[in-house]
């Protein structure tokens, strides 16, 4: 059994937190190899040193703002409720009110990563928080946001245990990416 957080945003929607986090590991993704090639560059013509403490300069300005916003982007979530996984389905508080999924009556199971870590990965796809869409099979949808990480195991990743769910019971959830 492992528990993960639902998770709600203070006061910014949940899809413009996860625009804006995108756009920053965009941004991250571009400016290092910018960088790198800008250095060799300035390098190679023997360009004034005066340019190449810019260039650095530039760039450590850069990433320390990149590293706030992205630290700003992590404290605009607040726990919601609960998820457990279990071997028989998943079970989802929020204020009182249980949902239960067992997993006989599951069509498909979305994972989409919603907010990725920038700078300091907690797990191997590198995300913090996922999207998750469960489809039952009377066609209801459910869809929120759960932390990566499990909060009673905190090395257990949330699409790791479904994974290992749907081998351990030879059950087919579909788990989309």
């Amino acid at each position: 059994m492992n528990k993960f957080q639902v998770l709600k945003s203070k006061n910014v929607s949940l899809y413009k937190i996860g625009i804006i986090n995108k756009l920053i590991y965009a941004l991250v993704v571009m400016i290092l190899p910018f960088l790198a090639f800008s250095l060799a560059i300035i390098e190679r013509l023997n360009i004034s040193d005066d340019l190449f403490i810019g260039l650095i300069a530039l760039w450590l300005v850069v990433f320390l703002g990149l590293i706030i916003v992205s630290r700003t982007i992590n404290m605009k979530f607040e726990k919601l409720g609960e998820l457990v996984v279990t071997l028989n389905g998943i079970k989802k508080t929020i204020s009182g009110f249980e949902t239960y999924f067992d997993y006989n009556r599951i069509r498909e199971v979305k994972v989409r990563d919603h907010i990725k870590s920038i700078f300091f990965p907690v797990n191997r796809d590198r995300a913090e928080a996922y999207l998750v869409t469960i489809i039952t099979d009377d066609l209801t949808v459910e869809k929120f946001v759960v932390s990566s990480q499990s909060t009673s195991i905190p090395e257990v990743n949330f699409l790791d245990s479904l994974e290992l769910i749907e081998k351990y019971k030879n059950i087919n959830l579909r788990i989309k990416r």
